[in-house]
């Protein structure tokens, strides 16, 4: 296996020289065996571990050859530099030159060769794993023809291809997979004050502040942090390919929350609020806290509308927007089955596909775009689309359960007005309409909550590899018309005072 990992450190150490023309930054570069031979840019550094100082002002891009005998050399492009005094260390794992003897001829078994490229993956045949490439698997040549082989390797795209055949009795089958380097990615940090509460990223991924998202595709990003007796927080962390990015959430105590009631000219219009999905117009979002709230409005065909709004304890803010059409560019309509997938158009990442709705990238250049769905547990959708001016491109995919099956199942969950709060077994998962992933199979109590409603409670059914969708509709709470005070007391005065006067009367 031969793998290469940079990590990013800043470095106070210096060099035993000054770098002419320019700040001096540095590779630290070592390897598992070391004493390997380092040729970089060309020239020969010296043996594993080395140090090599370049300037940071320099022609950006370097090559990097790592070698030793009885291993596998490793030959890498470096982009761009490091900045002054940093140092970037560079750990290669070489592995070791494997011979293949010759299978004997003859017997009732043949083989599949399987490797990739980088090595070192996981590999799986017929949904049993099998060690790591380089790995060779036995098979019987009277079998079952059918073979589904899978390739995994942290930092890569999953690899999955099936082979209708078999081997010959001793014959070999190669197998080789390209491995695709995964999206840029990046990393949120999230804390809070107070501390302890629970962060959601894009609806899916929760953990309790503080906390870190590790590995988070490059782009913009919704963040709801929640704490039982504060108000919910929202943010949209936008994150850089290889940067930790930091939310430092202050959370407010509870006070009276107001809606938002949001419809469009057109109609059917995404509605975000604070970067965080909630339906199609028309609709009602609720739970606001009191104060300013960004809202965005996307649908196909049209320039996306965006503004601020204010919310007010106790009341309902309403908009309407009208639309202005884009006949200059195209756009990208996105469903996927299941829903939840991540989005990337042309290597960037858009969002997450829908449970009712599509998702909608819009003002897209004319052109070919590639696009793919990514989802934890199926095999990555990939795919070109033409997307035409003042036109809207429909892509609906059916992802492939990867070989070995899904143990738990999906909750999708959408309510009438959306924005409530849902609770799992009695554990926060997020706010209406929200996925709820990896349940596991069986009955569950599911909780929602929404000011001004009446609490909405079911039980639902979970089994394995299977999506359960549930649609809340809230019933607002009643209510009492208020009673005419001082009626009653009046009325018996009267009577009192008119008694009073016939006894006087017949007094006199």
């Amino acid at each position: 296996m031969v793998s290469l990992i940079l990590v990013l450190a800043l470095s106070g150490s210096g060099s035993a020289h000054q770098m002419i023309g320019g700040e001096a930054g540095y590779y630290q570069i070592a390897s598992d065996p070391s004493g390997a031979t380092v040729t970089f840019d060309g020239e020969q550094k010296g043996v594993t571990p080395v140090t090599v100082q370049v300037s940071s002002t320099g022609t950006p891009g370097h090559t990097l050859r790592i070698a030793r005998q009885g291993y596998e050399p490793y030959e890498q492009s470096i982009p761009g530099n490091p900045q002054a005094g940093q140092t970037i260390p560079i750990f290669a794992e070489l592995s070791p030159v494997i011979t293949i003897s010759p299978t004997p001829i003859g017997g009732d078994e043949g083989y599949f060769h399987i490797d990739s490229s980088p090595r070192g993956a996981d590999v799986t045949f017929d949904g049993k794993h099998v060690g790591e490439t380089p790995v060779t698997v036995p098979v019987y040549v009277t079998g079952s023809p059918s073979h589904t082989i899978s390739v995994y390797l942290p930092g890569y795209q999953s690899w999955s291809r099936t082979y209708n055949e078999n081997p010959g009795a001793g014959q070999t089958i190669n197998v080789q997979a390209n491995l695709v380097p995964t999206q840029q990615t990046g990393s949120i940090y999230v804390t809070s004050q107070p501390s302890g509460a629970k962060a959601t990223l894009d609806g899916t991924d929760s953990y309790s502040t503080p906390c870190s998202f590790p590995v988070v595709p490059a782009g913009s990003h919704s963040l709801t942090i929640y704490l039982s007796g504060y108000q919910p927080y929202y943010a949209s962390p936008q994150v850089t390919a290889n940067r930790e990015t930091t939310i430092n959430a202050v959370l407010a105590p509870v006070s009276s929350t107001g809606n938002l009631q949001v419809s469009s000219s057109p109609s059917g219009a995404a509605v975000y609020v604070d970067g965080n999905y909630f339906g199609h117009t028309p609709t009602t979002v609720g739970n606001l806290a009191p104060g300013s709230h960004t809202v965005s409005l996307r649908l196909s065909g049209y320039q996306e509308w965006a503004g601020t709004v204010t919310i007010y304890s106790g009341q309902t803010t309403s908009i309407s927007p009208v639309f202005t059409p884009a006949p200059s560019t195209g756009s990208i309509s996105v469903s996927s089955t299941p829903s939840g997938a991540a989005i990337y158009l042309d290597g960037t990442y858009q969002g997450k596909t829908l449970s009712a709705n599509p998702f909608y990238i819009i003002s897209v250049q004319p052109g070919s775009h590639n696009l793919e769905l990514s989802l934890q547990g199926y095999q990555d959708y990939k795919t070109s689309v033409g997307v035409t001016a003042g036109q809207t491109t429909q892509v609906s995919a059916s992802l492939n359960p990867n070989p070995q099956p899904p143990s738990t199942g999906t909750i999708t969950i959408s309510s009438s007005p959306t924005g409530a709060e849902v609770y799992l077994d009695n554990v926060f998962q997020g706010y209406s309409p929200q996925t709820v992933h990896n349940v596991a199979p069986g009955s569950h109590v599911l909780l929602m909550k929404l000011g001004g409603y009446e609490d909405w409670q079911s039980t639902v059914q979970v089994s394995e590899g299977q999506d359960t969708p549930v649609s809340a509709i809230f019933t607002p709470v009643p209510t009492t018309a208020p009673t005419e005070a001082g009626t009653i007391p009046v009325m018996a005065l009267v009577a009192i005072g008119a008694v009073a006067l016939l006894l006087w009367r017949k007094a006199l």
